[in-house]
Formats: structure tokens, C-alpha cells, sequence
């Protein structure tokens, strides 16, 4: 199986840095929708790839103008919602990583799945601040259910701090700023590394 980590597309959190990270539940930009645009041309996807986005609007964007007109099966998990990196046990998510709860997220984008067997408090708590033992918990849980779905390609829309952390864990090893998706010479904010496990 090969796992894609894409970097959601620019959104309005970005816009104005710092001071938009305190924007709540923000939304693409037209620049991220046009990147998001861009991935069905340089990753299609076919009904043997899955998608899995985190729960936040700007990546279910990302992930729903990828996946339009595809047959590629689309989840939702918040195993990959946003994450700090390096992680700073300050216990603070900033206003713009604010994940969205089941039942928005239901209504929102219906033509995502969610997992039937996650307990409610990580959809509410996330992985943004907890300590890396627990995300390596969820982490395991995580990989091992991206198994079950026996598909050719995973593809994970998710965020720099998430995409590290994950890497890391799978190479088990550090890693630096240039290694992250849409860092080394890609264009815009929009980036992706394939990995097999």
C-alpha cells in the first residue's frame, strides 16, 4: 500500500500570517481551490484510490474539488486532524485548527464517510497537543485501518504539523521543514510525498 500525504490547499488562515490564524472554521481560498483543482491532473484518482481528509473545511475542500467526478472512496478521520510539530505540550490549538464536529461534518460533506468506530472525545480532542505516545496510539490505529480499506493508494489531505508527524512515525526517524509537502521548489501551498508501508 502506498500512502500520499498531500498538504490541504491555501486557505483563509493564510492569508494574513500570523493574525489569520486566529480565524475560526476558515474556508479555501480561490488560489487553494485552483490548486486543489490542479491534483486531478497531476494525481488522478481512480475507484482504487481513497481519499482521507482531516477535519477541517479548508482540507475537506481540498479533498472534495480533488475527488469530483471520481470514483475514488472518500473518508473523513480524525486521526490526521491538525497537529502540532514540533509538539510544545502547551495544550493550545489556534482558532483555525478548530476541527468540525460529526454532525457538521455530516451535513457539510455528505459525500464523505466517517468511521463508525471512533470514540466521540477524539473527534472533539483531536491529535493537535496530545503527547506523542497517544498519537503514536492513534497513529497505529490509524495506519492499521487505512489497511482494512484495501486500496492501492491512500491519499491523506492533512496539514504540515500532521504530515511531519506521521512521517516520522512511519520512518521512524527526524526529519526537516524542506522534507514537507510543498516546501522544496512545488508552487503554491499545495504539495504531496508518497511513502510505502
Amino acid at each position: 500500500m502506498e500512502i500520499i500525504f498531500v498538504r490541504h490547499g491555501h486557505g483563509e488562515h493564510m492569508v494574513h500570517t500570523p493574525d489569520s490564524y486566529n480565524v475560526a472554521d476558515p474556508k479555501l481560498t480561490q488560489q487553494g481551490e485552483e490548486e486543489a483543482a490542479s491534483l486531478r491532473v497531476t494525481l488522478p484518482l481512480t475507484e482504487q484510490d481513497a481519499v482521507i481528509a482531516s477535519p477541517t473545511r479548508y482540507s475537506l475542500q481540498t479533498a472534495q474539488v480533488w475527488c469530483s467526478g471520481t470514483n475514488a472512496a472518500r473518508f473523513i478521520h480524525p486521526a490526521i486532524g491538525p497537529r502540532q510539530f514540533p509538539n510544545r505540550y502547551d495544550f493550545t490549538t489556534m482558532p483555525c485548527d478548530n476541527t468540525l464536529e460529526p454532525p457538521r461534518l455530516i451535513e457539510l460533506f455528505s459525500d464523505f464517510l466517517l468511521p463508525s468506530d471512533i470514540p466521540a472525545y477524539l473527534w472533539l480532542q483531536g491529535i493537535n497537543t496530545v503527547p506523542t505516545v497517544l498519537f503514536e496510539k492513534w497513529a497505529d490505529q490509524f495506519i492499521a485501518w487505512c489497511k482494512r480499506l484495501d486500496k492501492t493508494r491512500i491519499h491523506i489531505v492533512s496539514h504540515d504539523g500532521t504530515i511531519a508527524s506521521y512521517m516520522e512515525y512511519i520512518r521512524r526517524g527526524k526529519l526537516s521543514r524542506e522534507e514537507l509537502p510543498g516546501q522544496s521548489g512545488q508552487s503554491g501551498s499545495l504539495g504531496w510525498k508518497p511513502l510505502s508501508i
